[in-house]
């Protein structure tokens, strides 16, 4: 098959959207496709973390979106003031469709891959492009009925069935991503795929343990209460990476705990020598822990259903404690007790680079 030429429309809130970008990046290119260019959405107060434009090798061009509003005292997701935001200030998106719509035709891509940004669904709707779009998301999971949802959150499940469907919209194939394989379904034009891992990953040696425990938080005011455990238990040795725009690279808080900023292979070389991990339940920090046999605890931010989603499915393979609170003995107790087995995941992850290159290559010679 003649090289590909794909444009990658990533959404910018969070970082696992270009964690998958940059695999799936790196796959194509070994099969002799690249990038030609990037959108990347922002619409909170994170900043895009340069490595994702480092290794990518495309031009980058950044857009206005919608953002999620995170209550500062609960610090859960807010989900009627984000709808609200959203939809006063929607009149600043219509530049970002013109962006999009120069790159296309700048750029004449093969194919558009969108990683979850409803900015790709409303522009595929209104500009009806002539390369088909590809949607990838590990939310597509969602509609698939082989999945099993938390009990409760109704209104939140609504919302965000909701939400992904948006950013499908037009999409010739979707892929969701999964830690489990389900069968196609061909009338929703749905494809059940292996989580988009980093190529950094597969070199990280196995079996390494040392005396810390890794955290991930999603936003920086969560720190206050990882902070108050911390002085609970000041001998329990700590990393945390944060999104702190306005905190330095390293931040020592004390001998046994040190915040750092985002960055993707010191984040990766600390999970694979951590005694276990806590993180807000993203997909990838998830998948990359399981496949890596690192202990998990769990701790979806309330009313993310998203989140709560993740967590149930890492609890339910027996790979993670979910908790709702920073409380890390549980981590200390689950570490203990650990005997997940990650020998059928690793083998479905491996799968993941055929797969995907061959779904994007038949989407863009059925359409084009």
């Amino acid at each position: 098959m003649r090289p590909l030429k794909a444009l990658y429309i990533v959404q910018g809130e969070g970082r696992g959207h270009m964690t998958q970008a940059l695999a799936l990046a790196n796959m194509m290119a070994r099969a002799g496709h690249h990038v030609c260019s990037a959108i990347v959405s922002h619409g909170g107060d994170s900043e895009i973390p340069t490595y994702f434009e480092d290794s990518l090798g495309a031009p980058v061009t950044y857009v206005p979106s919608g953002r999620f509003i995170i209550d500062p005292k609960t610090r859960s997701l807010h989900w009627s003031r984000t709808l609200i935001y959203n939809a006063f200030y929607s009149n600043r998106f219509r530049p970002s469709f013109a962006a999009i719509q120069q790159q296309v035709e700048q750029h004449e891509p093969d194919v558009i891959v969108n990683f979850y940004e409803p900015l790709g669904g409303f522009y595929n709707v209104l500009y009806r492009p002539r390369p088909p779009m590809v949607a990838v998301a590990h939310q597509f999971m969602f509609l698939h009925p082989r999945y099993l949802f938390p009990a409760g959150y109704q209104v939140q499940k609504c919302s965000v069935l909701f939400f992904t469907r948006l950013t499908g919209l037009g999409a010739k194939r979707r892929l969701a991503l999964s830690l489990f394989d389900a069968p196609p379904l061909p009338d929703k034009k749905l494809v059940v795929m292996p989580p988009l891992l980093r190529d950094e990953l597969f070199n990280l040696p196995a079996d390494l343990s040392e005396p810390y425990y890794l955290i991930y938080l999603y936003h920086h005011s969560l720190s206050q209460d990882l902070v108050a455990w911390h002085k609970r238990h000041p001998e329990v040795r700590l990393h945390c990476f944060w999104n702190n725009p306005a905190a330095k690279e390293t931040t020592h808080f004390s001998d046994t705990l040190t915040f750092h900023r985002l960055h993707g292979q010191r984040f990766l070389a600390m999970l694979a020598r951590c005694a276990g991990i806590v993180t807000t339940s993203g997909f990838e920090s998830m998948a990359e822990a399981m496949y890596l046999a690192k202990p998990l605890m769990l701790n979806p931010l309330h009313q993310h259903f998203e989140q709560h989603c993740n967590a149930e499915d890492g609890t339910r393979a027996g790979a993670a404690v979910q908790a709702s609170d920073f409380d890390l003995s549980r981590l200390i107790t689950f570490t203990k007790q650990y005997k997940y087995d990650a020998t059928r995941f690793r083998a479905w992850v491996q799968r993941a680079e055929k797969m995907f290159v061959r779904e994007i290559e038949s989407v863009t010679s059925q359409y084009n």
